[in-house]
C-alpha cells in the first residue's frame, strides 16, 4: 500500500476511536450519575482514562499526518486527504463530544455553569 492510503486508513481509525471513546465516556458518566447519592466528585476513572485516550488519539493523528506529508512529498495527491483527516482527528480529540451526547439525552444536565 502507498503511504497516502495508509495515512487515510490510520486517520479514519483514529476518528472512529475518538467517537467510540466519547460514547463510552457518556455511558460511564450516566452510570456514575445514577450511582451518585450526594454532591461528590466524579470517579477518577473518567478523568484518567480521558487523558490516556486523548494521548493515544493525538499519537494516531500525528502518525497519519506524518504519513500524509511523506506521501505528498512523493508527489501523491491522495496524501492531502490523509493530512486533512489527520488534522480533523487532532482537532476532534480536544472537543468533548460526550457532553453533547448527554445534552441530547432526557436528563437535565447543564455543563455551562
Amino acid at each position: 500500500m502507498k503511504t497516502g492510503t495508509i495515512s487515510i486508513i490510520i486517520a479514519l481509525i483514529g476518528i472512529l476511536f475518538v467517537i467510540w471513546f466519547n460514547i463510552q465516556t457518556s455511558e460511564l458518566f450516566l452510570t456514575e450519575l445514577s450511582k451518585m447519592q450526594s454532591d461528590s466528585d466524579l470517579s477518577p476513572t473518567i478523568v484518567t482514562s480521558g487523558k490516556l485516550n486523548k494521548l493515544i488519539a493525538i499519537g494516531i493523528g500525528l502518525l497519519g499526518l506524518l504519513l500524509g506529508i511523506k506521501s505528498v512529498r512523493n508527489r501523491n495527491r491522495i496524501g492531502i486527504v490523509g493530512i486533512f483527516l489527520s488534522i480533523f482527528l487532532i482537532v476532534l480529540t480536544f472537543i468533548p463530544i460526550w457532553e453533547y451526547i448527554l445534552s441530547d439525552s432526557a436528563l437535565d444536565i447543564n455543563f455551562r455553569n
